[in-house]
């Protein structure tokens, strides 16, 4: 029997022509009025719309990416100042990682990053500030944080806990899908669903898309709003009734007069608990089946996912791929979602 955690895995170099309607919120609205909509709404496609959020300044996000695609040094002092993770990424540019490798540029940074970036090399930071629009885009990634107060809220109460307040941390990501015309077929973004409590995706053009239905389906870009996408920590905290959303992205289906597929840039807030030892404990409601165990940790989760998606991303360490493929070997675990089938209860 095929597990519904299981990744769909379809092949396609262009996208669906399926489209979907999604439902909208909005900021202005009440708490309450949030946590309704998220209630009721949430649990069809794991995904909505949210409304009268920070504007994205996407031309100096764009400059940035730019300037980092053409400088290896500014990139690399950026890697060398922060050695958790790579803070920029260009690995199917780089040739790591093989054909299945997101064709992509990525800038990831968070408050805690930009700290220990700070620490190590203040002089990276500073000449970041001069020679790109650092400052502009940090100040709309710090707007953007603080309007999520209102979200978090209402997702604890459509949750029916407030252990999703207890333990909130923010990643910032700037990624760049930049045009080409390479003939060779290689994902944008692969499918997958994402670790966090929720995700705000604004992006320029489309190739988003969900898997709902049995299909993919296209998500057309909504000017001044931002696609919220639920995670796999939601999906457990909420004992599924919020589902985490599979989804990927692809090249879009028009090209211009030379074949060149259009560069395409996202902006990309990741909300999810931070410390190990954090607890993701189900509210199971009077009449509901159980669907995962209790007391499943942070730690025991997003160690297995984190090699997994820097598998797909090409950017694990030697060490990473050998027990990365000997796992797949041993477990046939594959996916993301491979790790939560783990934690099903039986």
């Amino acid at each position: 029997k095929r597990s519904p955690f299981a990744s769909i895995v379809l092949i396609q170099k262009k996208g669906s022509n399926m489209k979907i309607d999604l439902p909208t919120i909005s900021l202005k609205q009440p708490i309450e009025e949030i946590a309704s909509l998220i209630s009721e709404k949430a649990p069809a496609e794991g995904a909505l719309w949210v409304e009268d959020l920070p504007l994205v300044p996407f031309g100096e996000l764009g400059d940035i990416l730019a300037q980092l695609s053409g400088s290896n040094e500014l990139g690399d002092r950026l890697n060398q100042a922060y050695t958790k993770n790579l803070v920029y990424k260009d690995a199917y540019a780089q040739g790591k990682g093989g054909p299945t490798v997101d064709r992509k540029r990525v800038l990831d940074l968070s408050p805690e990053r930009l700290a220990a970036i700070a620490q190590a090399d203040p002089q990276v930071l500073e000449l970041a500030k001069k020679t790109t629009s650092l400052t502009q885009v940090l100040h709309f990634w710090k707007e953007t944080e603080n309007s999520t107060n209102k979200i978090l809220k209402a997702l604890a109460s459509a949750i029916g806990s407030n252990d999703i307040l207890d333990d909130v941390a923010f990643n910032y990501r700037m990624v760049d899908y930049y045009s080409h015309n390479d003939p060779k077929e290689a994902p944008r973004c692969g499918e997958h669903r994402d670790f966090g409590s929720f995700t705000l995706v604004h992006t320029t053009e489309p190739g988003l898309e969900l898997f709902s239905n049995g299909q993919w389906c296209q998500v057309e870009p909504k000017r001044g709003a931002a696609l919220m996408l639920f995670g796999w920590c939601t999906q457990i905290r909420s004992n599924g009734r919020i589902p985490a959303t599979l989804h990927r992205v692809v090249d879009d289906r028009e090209t211009d007069a030379n074949g060149v597929v259009p560069r395409r840039l996202s902006a990309i807030l990741f909300c999810a608990p931070k410390q190990p030892e954090t607890v993701l404990e189900p509210v199971v409601r009077a009449g509901d089946v159980r669907q995962y165990i209790g007391g499943i940790r942070v730690g025991q989760l997003r160690g297995k996912m984190a090699r997994k998606w820097r598998y797909r991303e090409g950017t694990e360490d030697k060490m990473d791929r050998i027990y990365e493929e000997e796992e797949i070997r041993v477990t046939n675990m594959k996916t993301q979602d491979d790790v939560v089938q783990t934690f099903v209860a039986v």
